[in-house]
C-alpha cells in the first residue's frame, strides 16, 4: 500500500489539499521483531517527514533485543526524526483479553461495534473497553487532528 502512494505521490497531493498524513506502522515483540524492524527501517527511508505513528505491540513479547528496547535500537535512533508519537499496546493476559481480541477480529468488529452490539458477555466488554480507552487515550495525547 505505501509503495502504491509513494508510487501515485499521494504525499503530495494530500499536502496540497491541506491535510497531512501520518503513517501506522506496528513493531511486534517475539519471533517477528526483526521482520517489523526491517518494515520500519524501510518505511522511514521512503518518506522525509515526521509523520510515522510506531504502534509498539507486545502481544507476542516485549520489544527488547540484545537487551535494548525499540527506542535505544539503531532503526529508531537513526529514523527518529521521522517518528511523530508512539502507542505502546501492553501485553495483557491472553486468556482473557487476548482471546476477546482475537474473537473481535476474527468476526471482523470494531471495537466499537463490538462493544455497543456484539455477542459478548459484560465482562468481555468490560475488556474490550478498557483496552479501547487505554489506546484512544494515547492517540489522542498525540493530537493528530
Amino acid at each position: 500500500m505505501w509503495s502504491y502512494m509513494l508510487e501515485n505521490n499521494v504525499v503530495d497531493l494530500l499536502r496540497q489539499a491541506g491535510r497531512r498524513l501520518y503513517v501506522h506502522m506496528v513493531i511486534t515483540g517475539g519471533q517477528a521483531l526483526l521482520d517489523t524492524l526491517h518494515g520500519f527501517k524501510s518505511l522511514a527511508d521512503s518518506t522525509w517527514e515526521r509523520n510515522i505513528i510506531v504502534w509498539l505491540n507486545e502481544y507476542f513479547g516485549c520489544i527488547e533485543r540484545d537487551g535494548k528496547r525499540f527506542e535505544e535500537m539503531g532503526a529508531f535512533r537513526e529514523n527518529d526524526l521521522k517518528v511523530y508519537g508512539s502507542v505502546h499496546l501492553v501485553k495483557r493476559n491472553p486468556d482473557t483479553f487476548g482471546r476477546d481480541l482475537e474473537d473481535v477480529i476474527s468476526r471482523k468488529l470494531t471495537l466499537e461495534e463490538a462493544i455497543k452490539d456484539g455477542p459478548f458477555s459484560i465482562l468481555t466488554k468490560q475488556r474490550l473497553k478498557m483496552m479501547q480507552r487505554e489506546w484512544f487515550e494515547q492517540l489522542d495525547r498525540l493530537q493528530l487532528l
